[in-house]
């Protein structure tokens, strides 16, 4: 059974009116962080507005999400929660018990402070079920604007065949990357949502440096160990516009370019998504979820 031991590999603007321009240039917005601090003892999957966040298909696991990365607006955001069985394929079901010691909190911060806290609950159930998913609206302002996804193509009106055959060939070449141990070539890839990620995380420039750095020889020790692209599915997320490759067969439900290294005993999960910026002619990465676990065998 895996002992999944998390260590974050990715540490953790225009404006619309005259009044969010008088906001962002307030300082006392700088450094403001919001997490979903989640304890949860089933498989799970989180999304924000649309998007997943983070996801764990095998066992629960407690944890803290920084959304900044995926807050594009200010303004109304929405976070959804799905939990399921480990056993759901054999009938297993969740008992309303179990959902009751559920926990999630919205948690506001600024430098290590917290701000707010808020206590998400799910509703409650008088029957076992296989799975529940629950959603909450929270409101968020913050000193920055991302781009993301906002101005891209939606995907959901395209030839479902073409559309798999050109992010196949995307994260074909992805791949390639990473088996060769061209970790730098890899990052280049990264360059969008890098800058963003920075920005979201209000990095210095010695910390984006250093953070680069450590990506680059993180994913320079892909060499050698990516499985081939075979066994998945295509998903649309974030209102049509985002896209990724999702495993269905070991590691079901992370991306596919996860990797195992078990001279190490790791596993780099790397959940990549997609878009494609009206006006150009080729997909991009938009987010990207990586860590590494350790595994036991």
């Amino acid at each position: 059974m895996k002992n999944l031991i998390y260590i974050l590999i990715l540490l953790l603007m225009s404006c619309k009116d005259n009044i969010r321009k008088q906001k962002t240039k307030n300082k006392n917005m700088d450094d403001i962080e919001y997490y979903l601090v989640h304890q949860y003892s089933f498989p799970f999957e989180i999304k924000l507005n649309g998007v997943v966040i983070e996801n764990e298909y095998e066992n629960g696991m407690n944890g803290a999400v920084n959304m900044n990365y995926y807050i594009l607006n200010y303004g109304k955001q929405r976070i959804e929660v799905k939990l399921i069985h480990p056993f759901i394929v054999e009938n297993g079901l969740i008992k309303p018990i179990e959902i009751a010691k559920i926990k999630s909190t919205l948690l506001i911060s600024k430098k290590d402070t917290i701000l707010s806290k808020k206590e998400l609950h799910l509703p409650k159930i008088t029957q076992p079920v296989p799975y529940i998913e629950y959603e909450w609206e929270f409101e968020a302002d913050l000193p920055f604007e991302l781009e993301g996804w906002k101005n891209s193509e939606d995907l959901s009106k395209w030839d479902k065949n073409e559309l798999e055959k050109q992010v196949l060939a995307k994260f074909t070449q992805l791949r390639s990357l990473l088996q060769t141990g061209d970790g730098a070539g890899f990052v280049k890839e990264l360059a969008f949502a890098n800058k963003e990620y920075f920005t979201a995380n209000y990095f210095s420039e010695a910390q984006q440096q250093e953070y680069t750095a450590n990506l680059i020889q993180t994913y320079s020790d892909h060499k050698g160990i990516m499985p081939l692209i075979e066994n998945y599915r295509v998903r649309i997320m974030g209102d049509g516009k985002v896209v990724t490759l999702e495993n269905l067969g070991k590691h079901r439900g992370q991306g596919v370019l996860t990797a195992e290294f078990l001279e190490e005993e790791t596993l780099f999960q790397n959940y990549v998504m997609l878009h494609k910026p009206t006006n150009s002619d080729h997909f991009e990465i938009v987010r990207v979820n990586s860590q590494m676990t350790s595994i036991d065998e």
